[in-house]
């Protein structure tokens, strides 16, 4: 060690080596700081909206539904296409000609007494060529939807798809909150499980170190000794239970977070702060609601217009639709593609318009109609349901609510009772006029009376947590 703090102090100087060695504290605690993080419960649902892979699936449905808006729209767009073709004829097509020719010439040179008139026989048949081996054309054509009953429903339609994929981005952000919140809350009751063993423990541990003592001087049996340390071994393989249950409520949450499983989480809040942030609330346990404030009610909403459109969309399929178009094309057609001397190209254009007139289509869009205003039926009834859920679980969540604050009351208050008789009974065990059958008793009582309290906690803001939900405030 000498020679190593001589080496030290040949290179540094002795004035800095308790500079760096600060310097080095630091920075290890910094290192450590950095590989914790630590949440407030907003902090966490917030993180968990930033991170959530389910959240950033829906935002890809939007961008999908962007994308199909523009793809329905270049449908109405005018259209411009150009081509250029060219083909080889191994074998020119031909076709049979009669040979209507030569009897005209024999018939005016027979009228003209030029020739004797006389019997031609059946006209030759040749084969006439009307192409030449090489074609090539180009040409280019543009067009246009003018009118389309259709189209301009579905473009409404389009537009409103994105407007449903929205808000089923409300409705998953709804669930993260819902989710993150119940995973927080579940780490920090087993947290205080923790706590409150740990307390116990010292307890037990300091009652067992008395016993023992009292053992050895001979004022209590080994009986006593057995069963303080029964308790105590008891309750430590209950604090390793719970360790356990920790780490799994961390990895939960950290995965509804959409955070590392390997990353350590640290969380802010406490139990009791938050249980007196929650108290009743006049305006959540009574009077009336918006159901527009649940995301599932303007899914729902918002699926019934879609299916209006729908609606409309096959009613106005029975109305004509319109299109303008215009082309212009040449043509080379030549036995020797790049001689020069033959035809040159061969110019030609066009512009019309052309109407298509719906007249029978075999019912196949009376069908449509029948099934889309089916659909709409659907989601009045899914509508109504709906409401009907929700008042009940607003209701039930309200007297949940009611219930929980009650429950911790009077376990609170059992809790406080079960603390004084375990007081009590311990000074009594240490002055000799009491048994460690009743400490032992006593103790049971005391941890089923703190496990109450804090599952009357867990109730509580779990019932909160619900009512929020069934109210859509969350």
């Amino acid at each position: 060690m000498q020679t190593h703090h001589s080496i030290l102090s040949i290179l540094i100087p002795s004035g800095k080596i308790l500079k760096l060695s600060v310097l080095i504290s630091v920075m290890m605690v910094t290192s450590l700081a950095y590989s914790q993080e630590s949440f407030t419960l907003q902090e966490a649902i917030d993180y968990a909206l930033e991170n959530s892979n389910a959240l950033k699936l829906k935002q890809k449905d939007i961008s999908i539904a962007q994308a199909d808006i523009k793809e329905f729209k270049s449908i109405g767009m005018p259209k411009v296409s150009g081509s250029v073709n060219y083909q080889y004829f191994f074998y020119v097509p031909q076709q049979p000609v009669t040979d209507f020719i030569s009897p005209s010439v024999y018939e005016v040179l027979f009228q003209e007494s030029v020739l004797e008139r006389r019997e031609l026989g059946a006209p030759d048949v040749f084969e006439l060529a009307f192409v030449q081996p090489h074609q090539l054309t180009g040409g280019i054509e543009a067009s246009a939807l003018v009118f389309d009953g259709s189209y301009l429903v579905g473009l409404k339609a389009a537009k409103l798809y994105k407007e449903l994929v929205a808000k089923e981005v409300n409705a998953t952000e709804q669930e993260i909150k819902s989710n993150v919140t119940k995973a927080y809350m579940a780490v920090l009751i087993a947290e205080e499980n923790i706590e409150v063993i740990q307390n116990n423990i010292t307890t037990v541990e300091k009652s067992l170190n008395e016993t023992k003592i009292l053992f050895q001087e001979g004022f209590v049996e080994s009986l006593d000794v057995d069963r303080l340390t029964l308790s105590y071994n008891n309750l430590n393989t209950e604090l390793e239970k719970l360790l356990g249950l920790v780490t799994i409520s961390k990895n939960l949450l950290k995965f509804q977070m959409g955070m590392s499983i390997e990353s350590d989480i640290i969380l802010e809040e406490e139990i009791d702060i938050l249980v007196d942030s929650y108290k009743l609330e006049n305006e959540k346990l009574e009077g009336s609601f918006d159901f527009s404030l649940r995301a599932e009610y303007n899914i729902l909403s918002t699926s019934r217009e879609l299916n209006l459109l729908d609606l409309s969309r096959h009613k106005k399929g029975y109305l004509p639709s319109v299109r303008l178009f215009a082309n212009a094309s040449e043509n080379l057609q030549r036995s020797n593609l790049f001689d020069g001397n033959e035809a040159s190209w061969l110019p030609s254009a066009a512009a019309g318009i052309g109407i298509n007139i719906p007249i029978y289509d075999g019912g196949e869009k009376s069908a449509r109609i029948q099934k889309a205003r089916i659909n709409i039926d659907k989601v009045d009834i899914q509508i109504d349901e709906f409401k009907r859920s929700m008042n009940m679980q607003v209701m039930n969540s309200r007297q949940a609510l009611l219930n929980a604050q009650k429950t911790v009351i009077n376990t609170r208050k059992a809790l406080e009772i079960n603390e004084r008789i375990y007081e009590k009974t311990q000074i009594k065990f240490k002055e000799g006029v009491g048994s460690s059958v009743e400490l032992i008793q006593a103790e049971a009582s005391l941890y089923k009376a703190q496990g109450s309290y804090i599952g009357a906690l867990y109730d509580l803001i779990t019932a909160r947590t619900d009512l929020d939900i069934a109210l859509g405030k969350l």
